[in-house]
């Protein structure tokens, strides 16, 4: 199998974060976003969307979608577990996953609509941001809670709730400077825990 995608994209890493949680390795196809490539014919034969990541399959087809794909790792390399070994685990964990997958996109919108990073590509509308700001909030509260006192989503261990909220978190620190954790003193300790792990290491070439 061949992942097909780049190193800093936070939909990509969600992927390849899970990949060295687990263990296991694919060879990285990277597709350059700055010359169009994913917009190409060629890349559209593997995904329509013209999105990255993409997973080649041994078969020859493909796979789009960051959640589908660590979703169908997962199915096919069970062990370690990383969405719960039993069925009340893997609906907690699911559950924690969507308010993460949630977070990432009201916080996107909210970004795009207020960070001069996006002025030259957005049609910026600063109430579209101040309209989102309190769903924003109110996830974070939400996983602030769920979170408590364990050092991770679900347990003692991070599980593929955490690889998501952490994939674009760290993009968005990284990347567009802004600390979507402000203010959440636990899920600030979470992401300092999770961003000593070898797998979140944040390199952008190889």
């Amino acid at each position: 199998m061949k992942l097909h995608g780049n190193r800093v994209g936070s939909n990509c890493r969600r992927v390849t974060i899970y990949l060295a949680e687990k263990g296991l390795e694919l060879e990285l196809v990277e597709v350059d976003l700055a010359s169009g490539e994913h917009k190409s014919a060629a890349f559209r034969a593997k995904n329509p969307a013209g999105l990255i990541p993409v997973l080649e399959l041994d078969d020859g087809t493909f796979l789009p979608e960051s959640s589908a794909i660590v979703e169908y790792l997962e199915d096919k390399f069970p062990a370690p577990t990383m969405i719960g070994g039993t069925p009340e685990m893997r609906g907690k964990i699911r559950a924690l996953e969507r308010i993460a997958s949630d977070l990432a996109i009201v916080s996107g919108v909210m970004l795009k609509h207020s960070n001069p990073m996006f002025a030259k590509n957005v049609d910026q509308v600063p109430a579209v941001a101040e309209a989102v700001q309190g769903i924003v909030a109110q996830q974070l509260s939400l996983l602030e809670a769920h979170l408590g006192d364990k050092p991770f989503l679900a347990g003692e261990r991070p599980t593929i709730a955490d690889i998501t909220l952490f994939s674009f978190t760290q993009a968005f620190r990284v990347r567009m400077n802004t600390t979507l954790t402000e203010g959440s003193p636990r899920l600030t300790a979470w992401y300092e825990r999770f961003e000593k792990r070898p797998s979140a290491v944040y390199q952008v070439s190889a």
